[in-house]
C-alpha cells in the first residue's frame, strides 16, 4: 500500500543532480517527491517518482546507483496544525520515524520500520494515505484534530 520512495547515490560535483533528473525528465517521467541530504564526497538524494520502479531502471542504467524502498506517504489538510496532527499521532504511537520530508502533493513522506503498521494506524485515524497506484493528487484529506485554522 506504501509508495516507492528511491534512495540516489551521487557525487558531490556539480550538476549531477540536474543529470539524474534530466534522465527522468527526457523519459516522461514527473518527480513529485524530493530530498536531498549532503554527506561529505557524496549526496543521498531520496525522490518520489512516478513509476518508480520504471524510474528505478533508467538511472541505474544511467550509471547510479540507486535503491528502493517503501515510504508512507499522507496527505495533509491545508491549514496550520495538519503536519503536527500527523506527527503528533505518530509520536502518541510511540512511532519512531527515521526521517520525514514534504512533496509536492502535499503529502508528508515518511520512512519508518513498519509501513504498513503505519498507514493502518494513519487510516483508522482518518487520515488519507498515498500508495502507488494514487492518482496525481489526492483528494480533499479530513480535517484530524481540535486545531483551528
Amino acid at each position: 500500500m506504501s509508495v516507492t520512495q528511491l534512495s540516489v547515490f551521487v557525487q558531490n560535483k556539480r550538476g549531477r543532480i540536474a543529470e539524474l533528473l534530466s534522465v527522468l525528465a527526457d523519459r516522461g517521467i514527473s518527480v513529485f517527491g524530493f530530498s536531498l541530504s549532503e554527506v561529505s564526497d557524496y549526496g543521498i538524494v531520496r525522490l518520489l517518482p512516478e513509476d518508480g520502479f520504471g524510474a528505478l531502471g533508467m538511472l541505474e542504467k544511467a550509471g547510479f546507483t540507486v535503491v528502493a524502498n517503501p515510504v508512507v506517504s499522507v496527505a495533509l489538510d491545508d491549514r496550520a496544525g495538519s503536519l503536527a496532527d500527523v506527527v503528533g499521532l505518530l509520536a502518541s504511537s510511540e512511532v519512531d520515524m527515521d526521517y520525514l520530508y514534504l512533496s509536492a502533493r502535499r503529502t508528508a513522506v515518511i520512512k519508518v520500520d513498519d509501513p504498513a503498521a503505519v498507514e493502518s494506524l494513519l487510516t483508522g485515524a482518518g487520515f488519507v494515505v498515498l500508495t502507488d497506484q494514487s492518482p496525481a493528487t489526492p483528494g480533499a484529506p479530513t480535517d484530524h484534530g481540535d486545531r483551528q485554522s
